[in-house]
């Protein structure tokens, strides 16, 4: 590329569809472009704050001894949990709330019950 960030690019891209494309839509063609511009918002999260995330992940893998290539870490911890091979504990739920907080705000900032879970849970 030229330089200019991914991230530059799908704002771009974004911004295009919601103030060009957008206006002289309606009906579902309105509604299909703002979901696309909607995912163009969550991939440029990602590429921002995703590897923050897989490393939170790399870290409690490591701490409570998963394997990081077994699958999803909350995936491993939730089937150990129901399976009785792991109990919930307090470095558990942290682990858990704090991955939910990070992963909303990749999918949705804007979501109000993250708002209210970050001063619930960060108290």
């Amino acid at each position: 590329m030229s330089g200019t960030e991914s991230t530059e690019l799908l704002a771009a891209v974004r911004q295009f569809l919601r103030e060009e494309i957008l206006p002289e839509l309606d009906g579902f063609k309105a509604y299909t472009t703002r979901v696309a511009a909607n995912a163009l918002g969550i991939v440029a999260r990602e590429l921002e704050m995703g590897s923050a995330l897989a490393d939170f992940d790399q870290q409690i893998a490591s701490t409570l001894g998963l394997d990081i290539q077994a699958g999803p870490v909350p995936q491993q911890i939730a089937l150990a949990l129901r399976d009785g091979t792991m109990a919930q504990d307090a470095l558990i739920l942290d682990y858990l709330r704090q991955r939910t907080l990070h992963a909303c705000a990749i999918d949705n900032p804007k979501y109000s019950g993250l708002q209210q879970a970050r001063a619930r849970w960060t108290q």
